[in-house]
């Protein structure tokens, strides 16, 4: 199997394992870029250790990390439940300057989302904000993604959308709210309550009066207090 054999005809992890040995035996070495490109192709296969250990060796003989390597580390410690691992990957990054991307940093928030650590998460969520990345669908999507392992429920929808209603991002907010609609998910009073207040604070009367009909028509207690 040559070194230029194309990862994603793998079949199973042996090929690639087989692939990875010819490449650390090869001198001048493959770059990370090359390295990179293998084992992702093992992390959709989820050998997610065996991707971690892989990560050592390179280290080891020498080839350089970049941010797209340090993110598949990351991802690995998560579905491994090793989060205090992806963190110290975190560390390392930027100890060495590389400038950590909303990837890195969603994966991060999503490890600590499917421990429970919803509290965790918002905090590390307004720290990026506080830092200047954007919130937008795409993002928000990637951290509510269930093909991802963590399955959000009510509880976790709310933070979110709490903490996006104080930052101002109504429309994100609102994305969070059908999603979770979507999902059969049922809002509480605390769900309603977070994205009227934001309406009103934005000017924005008719759609929150809309909204709080809406409330009604659903039968949600004006007394009920789920949900955070």
């Amino acid at each position: 199997m040559s070194v230029r054999g194309n990862p994603k005809n793998f079949d199973n992890v042996d090929d690639a394992l087989i692939l990875f040995n010819e490449m650390i035996d090869k001198y001048p070495r493959p770059s990370v870029v090359e390295f990179n490109k293998l084992l992702g192709t093992i992390v959709r296969m989820k050998h997610y250790a065996i991707v971690v250990s892989m990560y050592t060796q390179i280290e080891l003989l020498g080839v350089p990390h970049d941010v797209y390597s340090f993110n598949i580390l990351v991802n690995c410690y998560c579905q491994l439940g090793h989060i205090d691992f992806g963190f110290s990957v975190l560390g390392k990054m930027l100890k060495l300057g590389v400038e950590p991307h909303v990837v890195t940093l969603s994966t991060l928030i999503n490890g600590l989302c499917k421990q429970g650590k919803i509290s965790h998460a918002t905090s590390l969520f307004d720290e990026m904000v506080d830092k200047g990345y954007q919130p937008n669908l795409i993002f928000y999507s990637t951290i509510l993604n269930e093909d991802r392992g963590f399955e959000p429920n009510i509880v976790t929808y709310n933070t979110f959308i709490d903490s996006l209603c104080k930052k101002g991002s109504l429309n994100e907010a609102l994305h969070l709210f059908s999603q979770a609609k979507v999902k059969g998910i049922r809002p509480f009073i605390v769900t309603y309550s977070c994205l009227i207040h934001a309406m009103y604070d934005l000017g924005q009367q008719e759609e929150a009066t809309r909204l709080l009909n809406e409330m009604v028509d659903n039968n949600i207690s004006l007394q009920g207090r789920e949900g955070f």
